[in-house]
């Protein structure tokens, strides 16, 4: 899977899983941050300290960063037979592990990877009638002012 380090993790997962910035994104300057976004993107999981995020773009590698030792035994299980696969246990309490972008999907599933909320068209409609959903509503930039006709 060829992305380029213009693209998102969200565009990677298809936008289910909710994405988190790194708290460095806020004291960057925007011209080194906007075309390097894909570094400060992490994929929040289960946990305080527990995320997927970029690891490498060439190759294109993710890793699990994580100190839930139970959790990370539990994913190199699943995928420890799949080529491009690697693990690291030996820090002290914490684990990172190694993966392609095909993997994300199952190491987000038993990572438990916090999943972006989504509404039905339903769930917006109440919403916007009971108007307490300014964000559903169409979009006006600006104020509108009143011409006024000169005497």
């Amino acid at each position: 899977m060829a992305i380029r380090a213009n693209q998102s993790l969200a565009a990677l997962t298809g936008g289910r899983y909710r994405i988190a910035l790194d708290a460095s994104w806020h004291h960057e300057r925007p011209e080194i941050r906007t075309p390097d976004r894909i570094w400060y993107e992490q994929i929040p999981c289960r946990g305080e300290d527990c995320f997927i995020e970029v690891y490498s773009l060439e190759p294109f590698v993710l890793q699990l960063s994580t100190s839930r030792s139970k959790n990370a035994r539990a994913v190199w299980e699943a995928i420890k037979e799949i080529s491009g696969a690697k693990a690291d246990f030996h820090f002290d309490g914490e684990a990172i592990i190694y993966f392609l972008p095909e993997q994300v999907h199952i190491v987000a599933s038993i990572a438990a990877a916090r999943k972006k909320r989504r509404l039905c068209p339903e769930a917006k409609a109440r919403l916007i009638e009971r108007g307490k959903a300014h964000r559903f509503l169409p979009k006006k930039h600006g104020v509108e002012a009143q011409k006024t006709i000169p005497i």
